[in-house]
This record gives C-alpha cells, structure tokens and sequence, in this order.
C-alpha cells in the first residue's frame, strides 16, 4: 500500500495478489478462517453465464465486466470497475430489447426503456426497482467524483443478479 490506499503497480508486483485481500476470508465448514484465493474468487466470477438469445453486442460487455472484475484479485479497484461496467451492460441488454421489440425513437432515456419494457410485462413490477438502482448507480458510476472501491463479495452478488436480470428479459426471445 501507499499514500494512495490503493496498490501502486510495478513489474514486481503487477502478478501478486493485491494485500488489500488479506481483509476478506472464508469460513471454513470446520470454522476455520481462509483466505480466499485465486480459484476461489475466480469459479464464482465465471459461474454466471448469458442466455443464447442475449445479444452478442451484450455478451461481449458482460465479458468485459466480467474479466475486469477476475483481474481484481490482482488489483483490487477493478472490482468495483467491472461492476461499473456491469451497471453499463444492464442499459445495453435494455435498449437492445426495446429495438428488438420496436420500441418508438421518443423512447430515448434508460428509465423510459425500464419503464417500457415493464408496461409490455417484459421486466416485472417486483424487478422494476432493480432496474431503475442499476440506472442510478450507472449515473453514479458514469459521473465520479472520487473512485469507488467495493467488496469483492458485494461485486460478485451483484454480478450474479445482474446476469440473471439480463437473462429474465431475453429468455422469450427468438
């Protein structure tokens, strides 16, 4: 660590997991505590997977997010970063199914395509507050004032969601 709080990257380091991790640790079923290492953060990273009528513009941002937010254990701002991008992806799988689906070119904002898609049944009232956080922290995320650093437990829960929010909204596409 330094000044910054944050790592600073160097040849010597750039491979090695980020210290900041030493904070997070799994409980064993015996009670023990462990590290959380590699293959850990990784199986859960790449567990959540797209539907095939995603669109390949989506998937390939989902990816994206995905494999900034795996680099995390070797830095770990990028956590937060993926799901930064995560917030971004959920407004491309919308407007994309808009398109799909027709949607008139006044519908232009994030909250008038959740909107929508919730009065043609496509998002769900019970899922219509998810969509509308994601819009807000998109706008959070898309206008920083200082970078934001989050649990990598929190990002992966959330990745999680994300993909399958994503994935309720396409699963009747042909």
């Amino acid at each position: 660590m330094t000044i910054l709080g944050i790592k600073e990257i160097s040849l010597d380091n750039i491979c090695e997991r980020d210290l900041i991790l030493n904070n997070f640790v799994k409980i064993t079923q015996d009670g023990q505590r462990k590290p959380i290492d590699l293959s850990d953060y990784l199986n859960d990273i790449m567990a959540p997977h797209l539907i095939g009528t995603v669109p390949k513009e989506v998937k390939i941002l989902f990816e994206v997010a995905r494999g900034t937010m795996a680099y995390g254990y070797f830095y770990y701002p990028l956590f937060a970063l993926g799901l930064e991008q995560l917030f971004r992806v959920t407004e491309a799988a919308v407007s994309h199914k808009c398109k799909a689906l027709g949607a008139s070119p006044k519908i232009k904002t994030f909250a008038q395509k959740i909107n929508w898609l919730v009065e043609r049944g496509i998002i769900s009232n019970n899922e219509k507050n998810f969509w509308h956080a994601s819009r807000v922290l998109r706008n959070i995320a898309s206008h920083p004032d200082r970078q934001m650093l989050l649990p990598p437990g929190m990002c992966i829960s959330l990745l999680k969601k994300m993909a399958l929010q994503i994935n309720s909204i396409f699963r009747n596409s042909s």
